[in-house]
């Protein structure tokens, strides 16, 4: 039996139409309705289906007792309201015919129309299509109505392929907005997007308490609940006048939850990015999963950005950080500012965060999860105070930052030298690129010497192979040339802004937890046999380009650097532009 959605009101329904029936001799014969969105508006109107229906039912002598109708739904969904009343009458008893103007109006889907269909035949209902001439009860008919289904159902899937290659193409061009994340607006006198400022001060209020108070997504839903903030849903509501699905309860509407404060921290509209194509959904086979990234249609600076950049780079490094260390809070309590950094670099085990209480006063301290777990026997507690890891890394950024500063000098001073030399570059990859030509006509005509007997096998292999070396090397030197070439102040810039973040913290002393958790990949803790305490630090990047670049310019100068060392640099160089984020 084909199963189609039961409606709520089905008493309300069978009642209603019982009385309409009383008087009325059988066949009991209903009209059946259908306009999609996508149908043309004037041959297949409600208005035009129904005249079509009555004009057929005058001719052959029905009394039609009702036209049930289902508008703008598609075809290829047969949970329909209108479907499911008739669906009600026909388990009644109530119908003996459906009239409807032609056979798509029940349905596109070729698998669910023949089911349904198969459904009327075994309640002994027929369905007659106007326009086509066609009796579903009539068994000569089976052939045309299997041909009209696959019909209906390419039609649909054409259309549907269509209207995603002209919304795709809108997206690629211009970017398409149908409902602006939680914090916008679409105005739609002007089509402008708008920053709410109400829903904005929520969204940044999010991100501060992500970032700076150390709360994880459940606990900031838990503030949001507590202070009455509206929910995403409510201002819908308001804005859009548009109801939470019926699937959801009320609490859901006006409590918060995790998953939408995780979903508010990796939305990028917020910097202004207008990101489309992100998911496929196909209504024929029920079927919608999300796009990988690289297909994604990007657009930048198309929202009014409600976060600075910074702050969102923040949130994205500490959700990256807290994924990939599982770091949770416990209960009522906010995430400690070096949870999930700390190693222990003797069983390779987290660190706990406990709070300590000496002489009234309370302290963080941080000590190995094995030995918190299974004891001494297992591993030593590597106990350290929080204070006292604020004052190691203080210092430790002080000799960074001082290290950033020169290496700063020393890639201004590379950058000028490479600069002037800019003139010779074309010159010198012509003349290269003509050298190369040379060398593969040499090992063509080696070839040929080799085809006429002029030398063996092992002296072919052996020129062609120094040959191919020497074009290799030739290849690299103008992929060096033009990357030298590339070289402008992004890279310069990369550096200064690492070099200005660590001036600001070791000032100022504001080492925040989003800054700490930017900064630092992670810190090993060694305990030696004296219970002295080791500490490694481990940075990300830009940070940890530092070093490398202060031993590429201690060890060589840019005048003899050799081919690897200068591409060495330039990754280092790009990489730490495109962390700081001033890669166009």
């Amino acid at each position: 039996m084909f199963d189609i959605v039961i409606n709520d009101s089905y008493q309300t329904n069978i009642e209603k139409y019982k009385r309409m029936v009383k008087n009325k001799k059988r066949p009991y014969v209903f009209g059946y309705a259908r306009l999609s969105r996508d149908d043309d508006k004037e041959q297949n109107s409600l208005k035009n289906q129904k005249g079509i229906i009555q004009e057929y039912a005058k001719q052959q002598g029905y009394d039609i007792i009702n036209i049930i109708e289902d508008d703008n739904i598609s075809g290829m969904t047969f949970d329909r309201d209108g479907l499911s009343i008739l669906k009600d009458l026909i388990d009644a008893e109530l119908v003996d015919i459906i009239l409807v103007k032609d056979l798509s109006r029940l349905g596109r889907h070729k698998a669910y129309s023949a089911l349904f269909i198969n459904y009327l035949n075994q309640k002994g209902i027929k369905a007659i299509s106007v326009t086509e001439n066609i009796d579903t009860s009539n068994e000569n008919d089976d052939i045309l109505i299997g041909f009209k289904q696959i019909i209906n159902e390419q039609y649909s899937k054409d259309l549907s392929r269509k209207i995603r290659a002209g919304m795709k193409q809108k997206q690629k061009k211009e970017g398409l907005v149908i409902i602006p994340p939680f914090g916008y607006y679409k105005n739609k006198n002007t089509g402008e997007i708008e920053i709410v400022e109400e829903c904005a001060d929520i969204v940044r209020l999010i991100f501060k308490l992500y970032t700076e108070k150390g709360m994880g997504a459940k606990k900031i839903a838990n503030y949001l609940t507590e202070h009455g903030y509206k929910t995403p849903a409510q201002y819908q509501k308001e804005l859009l006048n548009k109801s939470v699905p019926h699937n959801k309860t009320i609490y859901a509407g006006i409590a918060w939850n995790d998953r939408t404060i995780t979903r508010l921290l990796k939305t990028d509209a917020y910097i202004g990015v207008l990101r489309c194509n992100t998911s496929y959904k196909n209504n024929i086979y029920d079927m919608q999963k999300r796009l990988p990234p690289e297909e994604h249609i990007v657009h930048e600076n198309y929202y009014p950005p409600i976060l600075d950049r910074e702050t969102w780079d923040m949130a994205q490094i500490i959700r990256e950080n807290r994924s990939k260390n599982k770091v949770r809070a416990s209960t009522n309590s906010k995430i400690h500012r070096y949870a999930g950094l700390i190693k222990c670099g003797d069983c390779n085990s987290t660190f706990t965060a406990k709070r300590r209480y000496y002489r009234g006063n309370e302290y963080i301290e941080y000590v190995c999860n094995t030995y918190h777990r299974h004891g001494v026997n297992f591993c030593s507690s590597h106990r350290v105070k929080e204070v006292e890891l604020d004052s190691f890394i203080y210092k430790y950024l002080d000799r960074l930052k001082t290290l950033a500063e020169e290496n700063l000098l020393h890639v201004d001073d590379f950058i000028k030298e490479w600069n002037n030399k800019k003139r010779d570059y074309d010159k010198e990859i012509r003349k290269i690129k003509l050298e190369i030509i040379q060398l593969k006509e040499d090992i063509k005509q080696y070839a040929k010497q080799l085809a006429r007997g002029l030398i063996d096998d092992e002296l072919f292999n052996e020129l062609t192979q120094d040959t191919k070396q020497k074009i290799d090397y030739l290849e690299k030197q103008i992929e060096t040339l033009n990357e030298m070439i590339e070289i402008n102040k992004n890279a310069k810039q990369g550096i200064q802004k690492s070099v200005d973040m660590l001036t600001n913290i070791v000032r100022n002393k504001e080492l925040s937890d989003a800054h700490l958790q930017m900064i630092i990949n992670k810190i090993i803790v060694y305990e030696n046999e004296d219970k002295e305490l080791n500490l490694e630090i481990v940075l990300n990047a830009p940070f940890k380009y530092h070093a490398s670049l202060a031993n590429f310019f201690t060890d060589n100068t840019s005048s003899c650097a050799s081919h690897y060392l200068v591409i060495e640099l330039l990754n280092m160089l790009n990489q730490m532009a495109e962390c700081a984020g001033v890669v166009e």
